[in-house]
């Protein structure tokens, strides 16, 4: 039976077929001294997007380095602003922390077209990040990160993440943004263990795909952190590495083993165990040590490749043991991993750097061989 109505018509009879395409296209802008000059920029991203104003959601501890700088961005562009400090630290990343800044965009009037300009590091990228996703069903945003891990990691993928129940970015949502501004001099306020936190990301990502030979660019800084144009390039790398890594399925709609999970499967549940004490590149610098060992243990890689892998982390000061008192906890914590890959844990093993391969699970006794080999090395 056929039905009609105002000059539809369709077959009474099976399902209707719903076909939704979308294409999010924008620009990560990568360059030193972005934010110390009048921003043309983010005038074309407002113009582009028809917004009228801006809310700059930024991080409590990036404030007092940047926030002068980023209001005379958004004073050039004539567009009226709003501020809305995000308390630094990882408990901001979370339900308690989405609420305040949605509250904050209500009590603000933000609209539809309101641009949500986040400054900060990962933990206000990924709360910005979900905060766009759900507020009025999505509104626009556009990051601006101020640490090399959020700008090699959390500013790049349109995936937001918010920690709940004691688990890392159990929440969350992908929602891409209207542009990235990425200015490595901003991380010059950094304390040293920032840099460094955010180059274990760095490693990793030069481990799965070392197109740049970036790996063996950041042999060479260890001694020195690379600075001014070393970091410009090698940020501009990693970003490079990470946007081929993710093109196939910017969604996460296919086969969840990800290269780019390299050292996050043992790395969040540590993090989590710890109550977020340790940062999240360093828990993802121990998350590669147990996986470049467990592929030499189980003969995935030579012995000499696990050597270099982990003499990278030691030059970087980087951790490369789970605390023995960490060890039952983060076993537990990658139960929740298992969940949401929906079965096997599907651990990412480095072969050579730009090699890397999936193994779909760990059992308790490869774990612990791993773990206590890595505790024994001098």
């Amino acid at each position: 039976m056929t039905s009609s109505h105002l000059g539809l018509s369709f077959v009474d009879q099976g399902p209707i077929l719903v076909r939704a395409h979308r294409i999010d296209n924008y620009a990560v802008h990568i360059e030193d001294g972005l934010l110390s000059r009048p921003s043309s920029l983010l005038t074309d991203v407002l113009d582009r997007l028809d917004s009228p104003d801006v809310v700059i959601a930024v991080d409590t501890g990036a404030a007092e380095h940047h926030l002068g700088a980023v209001t005379n961005a958004v004073l050039s562009t004539g567009r009226p602003f709003q501020v809305v400090p995000v308390p630094a630290g990882e408990a901001s990343k979370s339900p308690h922390g989405l609420r305040a800044l949605i509250g904050a965009l209500h009590r603000h009037c933000a609209s539809r077209r309101t641009l949500l300009l986040a400054v900060g590091g990962g933990m206000v990228c990924d709360l910005a990040t979900t905060a766009a996703a759900v507020y009025m069903r999505g509104i626009p945003y556009a990051l601006l990160p101020t640490t090399v891990l959020a700008q090699v990691d959390a500013a790049i993928g349109g995936k937001g993440g918010l920690d709940d129940d004691g688990a890392k970015n159990l929440l969350g949502a992908f929602h891409h943004p209207a542009a990235v501004f990425v200015d490595p001099l901003l991380t010059g306020t950094l304390p040293e263990r920032h840099i460094r936190n955010g180059l274990a990301e760095v490693i990793k990502v030069a481990l799965i795909d070392d197109t740049d030979d970036l790996f063996t660019a950041l042999e060479q800084y260890p001694d020195r952190l690379p600075t001014g144009q070393a970091l410009t390039g090698i940020v501009r790398a990693a970003i490079a590495a990470k946007l081929r890594l993710l093109a196939g399925d910017p969604f996460e709609q296919g086969d969840l083993r990800r290269l780019l999970n390299l050292g996050h499967c043992i790395g969040h549940p540590y993090e989590a165990a710890t109550g977020y004490r340790v940062l999240h590149g360093e828990a993802v610098a121990v998350g590669m040590a147990v996986a470049a060992t467990t592929a030499h243990l189980t003969g995935v890689a030579a012995l000499a490749e696990r050597d270099r892998i982990l003499g990278l982390l030691d030059a970087y000061r980087l951790p490369a043991a789970l605390p023995e008192a960490m060890r039952e906890l983060t076993w537990e914590g990658m139960d929740t991993v298992r969940r949401v890959r929906g079965g096997p844990l599907h651990l990412v093993l480095p072969r050579t750097p730009g090699n890397c391969t999936v193994t779909d699970d760990i059992d308790r006794a490869a774990y612990d061989k791993s773990v206590s080999e890595l505790a024994a090395r001098p």
